[in-house]
């Protein structure tokens, strides 16, 4: 028992006891240690709050570093994950960009865990993630991850509201500057406006557009590669936008560059099949072949 402990110091105390989490606990002990005495008599009981003290934080320190529960390994050229309030159709989505398998349901959290599934954007693929609406902090993660987030709003539910809670998850979790898309469901006209893209994912409507939209989002282009007398090799490389052929030549094979000759690129444009250097800016779908000395 402190020696002297004012009414402040015992409703610390108080306080710490009835703590259920590991902050409230940090907190208390911390109020604890400012009031209490400082004299030979309580030198024991601070040593003792002081150790309490450390070992709650490293506790609370080792679970924040801890990784998270839900770890979905990227595939394709990039990942991107699909949010939404519950009902607005997000596994009716997943199922109309992907194929996958989902289960659809006309009742509030049908996904319980994240869902995956590959899409296919000209012969570029995209690993799509669907988040379930409960938004837990394991399913936070994968958001911060991911290369691009498609916000789906449901036509027949309260817009505003909608709008204001994903805007609100999302900036209440550091990604207000993710890369973003905005897609209305279930709307009964099938049209792209200046920030939101219309569609029906049951009825597949607007999907296909809405595909390239996601793949524009992401400042990523389409590239083949080919070898002489020989068709062009699917997938095509997925690369930033202004990306050279001594980009491509790296990731194809590190004797590419080191003997490399020339290039061809093939388009369809006039100028297909001209020559070029390493340092000529590719576009989407070309076709390189690449010669070596």
């Amino acid at each position: 028992m402190p020696v002297n402990a004012g009414p402040e110091y015992f409703a610390a105390e108080r306080k710490y006891l009835a703590a259920k989490s590991k902050e409230e606990k940090i907190a208390a002990l911390e109020e604890m240690i400012r009031l209490l005495p400082k004299h030979k008599g309580t030198h024991n009981v601070l040593a003792q709050l002081k150790k309490r003290l450390s070992s709650l934080k490293k506790e609370s320190s080792a679970k924040a570093a801890a990784k998270p529960r839900f770890v979905i390994k990227k595939e394709g050229a990039a990942q991107i994950c699909i949010i939404g309030v519950t009902k607005s159709g997000k596994s009716s989505l997943l199922k109309a960009l992907t194929g996958v398998d989902v289960e659809v349901a006309d009742y509030p959290y049908t996904t319980k865990l994240p869902v995956v599934g590959m899409a296919n954007v000209g012969d570029a693929k995209l690993q799509v993630v669907e988040i379930p609406s409960t938004f837990d902090s394991d399913f936070i993660s994968l958001l911060q991850t991911c290369d691009e987030i498609v916000v789906l709003i449901d036509a027949t539910q309260d817009f505003e509201k909608q709008v204001a809670e994903m805007k609100s998850i999302l900036g209440g979790n550091k990604l207000a500057d993710k890369k973003q898309v905005w897609v209305m469901n279930k709307s009964s006209l099938v049209k792209s406006g200046p920030n939101m893209i219309s569609i029906s994912a049951k009825d597949g409507l607007g999907v296909d557009e809405l595909k390239e939209k996601i793949w524009g989002g992401l400042g990523l282009i389409r590239v083949y590669t080919k070898s002489p007398r020989k068709p062009k090799v699917v997938p095509p490389i997925a690369v930033p936008s202004g990306s050279t052929v001594r980009d491509i030549a790296k990731r194809v094979h590190k004797d590419f560059l080191k003997n490399f000759s020339y290039a061809r690129i093939f388009n369809n444009t006039q100028f297909s099949g001209q020559k070029v250097g390493l340092d000529f800016v590719l576009h989407d779908l070309d076709v390189i072949e690449i010669h070596t000395k």
